[in-house]
C-alpha cells in the first residue's frame, strides 16, 4: 500500500508540477499581451493627442478665415453700396446730356445760335 501511495504521490507531484509550468506559461502570455496592450494604450494615446492638436490648429485657422470673410464681406458690401449710388449718378447724367443735346438738336433746326451758359450752383 505504501508503494501504492508512493506512485500516487509522485504522480500528483509530476502533474502538479505540470500544472504549475502550464498556469506560469499562461501567466506568461497573460503579461506579454498586457505589455503589448499598455503600448498600444501609450500609442493610442500619443495619436489622440496629434489629433487634438491638429483640430486646435485647424479651429485657430477656421476662426482666421471666418473673420477675413467677414471682413470681405463687409467691403464688398460697401463697395456694392458705392456701385449702386454711382450707377445712379451716371444715369441722371445720361439724363442731363440727352437733354442737353435734345436742345442743341432743337436750336440746331430752328437755326437759332445762341450762346449758353451753365453755370453750377
Amino acid at each position: 500500500m505504501a508503494n501504492k501511495l508512493g506512485l500516487a504521490v509522485g504522480d500528483d507531484t509530476t502533474s502538479i508540477m505540470a500544472l504549475l509550468e502550464r498556469v506560469a506559461g499562461i501567466i506568461d502570455n497573460v503579461q506579454t499581451c498586457q505589455t503589448r496592450m499598455e503600448e498600444r494604450q501609450l500609442e493610442l494615446e500619443n495619436s489622440v493627442k496629434t489629433i487634438q492638436e491638429d483640430v486646435v490648429k485647424l479651429t485657430v485657422n477656421h476662426a482666421a478665415t471666418s473673420s477675413t470673410v467677414d471682413k470681405l464681406l463687409e467691403k464688398t458690401r460697401k463697395v456694392s453700396c458705392h456701385i449702386k449710388d454711382v450707377r445712379v449718378r451716371v444715369e441722371n447724367q445720361n439724363i442731363r446730356v440727352k437733354k442737353v443735346e435734345i436742345t442743341q438738336e432743337e436750336l440746331l433746326a430752328k437755326n437759332k445760335f445762341r450762346v449758353v451758359i451753365y453755370q453750377d450752383e
